[in-house]
């Protein structure tokens, strides 16, 4: 990881006064050149574009500007080196933008702490922008841009990344409890950052699961200066608390008054999904229009919502957007395909069951294929009449399998578990119940099990009478 050594004193102040300073003086020609001796990567696909770009961070100190125009290029390059600064075009070559590339990034934690990830982006659209957003880029420039501003963004990208490394690698790196210390310290140097440093340490406290710590915190800063990431934060402790009333009041307030707050509506999807009113979340997320498709995190739950209520048509449309958005990218579960699989089993689209096999060619390693392929010729056994012939292939899977099975994501182990019960190999399903709550469980995975075993005892009640 690149290492950053924070500036003795305050960088703000020595530019201000660097008369007869030389030390001051050297602050203040770092300040401006923040890419000294880094390697920058710039991401798009037209050639006068890269050249300019190239030009422009090199003046600002870039040691090397290495070039990208595909999502695919960009991964290569990112398996054998780090880089400083990533600049990246929104739009493209191939099937995947610069907004999904981003999201992959920073959903598995693909960049270092230390990496500033700038998006540039034609799109003039407010919406377009929000969604760019969502996914936390270090800043964003909007077609055309200057020189200048350019390097006015790159300037103070880096020197806040520079002045609160330590915060940013400690939260980086889940150690929470140095957090609080270390913003604290850092509040008094650089004050210019105050709602950042604030924002951090607070934060801190929720994820290192001192809930009472970040209500009480909370409640203090909402009487003061209210802002929408705090009632955000407070939602989330009121659902780790169970207390969905107070959770569903604040968050009806922040979607209201900030409806570009992609997060919020989220969270609100969450905690009425935990009401069991997965009916109200879905409507709550289809209502964010086309910016509710930005997220591959968010379109998979827009399908596990609509696979809860029933409806296969919104699910079966959800789900053809997860695996087209997924494919070849680390976001991309076999659970997609199998619940795909499961609901054209169902409707005896067979065929249609069959060509999703053809994508996962291009997605998963031959392993998983012959995994999600074993399952689905049980999926469709099952869905024939043809349970002893399921239940056959479903202990001979087992057997064959036995090694892999407690590597297996536990959405593929979901899926498996519904089949079990389906052809009422019940110890089975209920050994992988127990496997996979010792992961902490999606609400879709909960609901998916509840309703596999209910559907079990009814069908066994039916056959007793």
């Amino acid at each position: 990881m690149m290492q950053i050594d924070l500036p003795a004193d305050n960088p703000d102040t020595a530019a201000k006064d660097n008369t007869g300073k030389p030390e001051q003086m050297k602050q203040a020609v770092k300040d401006m050149t923040p890419l000294k001796g880094k390697t920058a990567l710039v991401v798009d696909s037209a050639l006068a574009t890269r050249r300019a770009l190239q030009d422009q961070l090199s003046q600002l100190g870039a040691k090397s500007v290495i070039f990208a125009s595909s999502v695919s290029e960009v991964e290569q390059h990112l398996s054998s080196r780090e880089f400083a600064l990533i600049v990246c075009e929104y739009q493209l070559e191939g099937d995947r933008n610069g907004q999904q590339l981003l999201e992959d990034l920073r959903v598995n934690k693909k960049l270092a702490w230390s990496t500033a990830f700038m998006m540039v982006t034609g799109e003039r659209s407010y919406g377009n922008v929000v969604a760019v957003a969502e996914f936390e880029p270090d800043d964003y420039l909007i077609k055309p841009f200057t020189a200048s501003t350019l390097s006015d963004r790159v300037v103070r990208i880096f020197n806040r990344k520079i002045r609160l490394a330590e915060a940013y690698r400690s939260m980086f790196e889940e150690r929470f409890q140095e957090v609080p210390g270390i913003c604290e310290d850092l509040e008094s140097r650089f004050p210019q950052y105050l709602n950042e440093l604030e924002r951090m340490r607070v934060e801190s406290f929720y994820r290192s699961a001192q809930y009472e710590k970040t209500e009480q915190e909370l409640l203090a800063k909402l009487e003061k200066a209210p802002k929408p990431w705090m009632q955000l934060l407070l939602a989330r402790v009121n659902l780790e608390k169970k207390q969905f009333e107070e959770a569903n009041e604040l968050l009806s307030e922040v979607v209201k008054t900030n409806p570009e707050y992609l997060a919020a509506s989220d969270l609100f999807a969450d905690v009425l999904w935990e009401q069991n009113r997965p009916a109200d979340a879905l409507d709550i997320l289809e209502k964010m229009g086309a910016k509710s498709l930005s997220s591959t995190t968010r379109l998979r739950k827009l399908a596990d919502l609509a696979v809860r209520i029933g409806d296969n048509t919104r699910s079966k449309n959800y789900l053809t957007k997860v695996i087209d958005r997924s494919r070849n990218t680390s976001l991309s579960q076999i659970h997609d395909y199998l619940q795909l699989s499961k609901i054209y089993v169902k409707e005896g689209r067979h065929e249609e069951a069959e060509k999703l096999t053809a994508k996962m060619r291009s997605t998963v390693n031959s392993a998983e294929l012959d995994l999600a392929r074993a399952m689905m010729a049980i999926q469709k056994d099952i869905a024939d009449g043809r349970g002893v012939k399921a239940s056959d292939k479903l202990t001979a899977f087992f057997e064959s399998n036995s090694d892999v099975l407690p590597t297996l994501e536990p959405e593929t182990l979901t899926s498996l578990l519904e089949l079990c019960f389906a052809v009422n190999m019940d110890t089975r399903g209920y050994e992988l119940a127990s496997q996979i709550t010792k992961h902490k469980p999606s609400k879709a995975m909960l609901d998916r099990i509840r309703a596999a075993i209910s559907d079990f005892k009814s069908n066994q009640g039916t056959a007793s009478d």
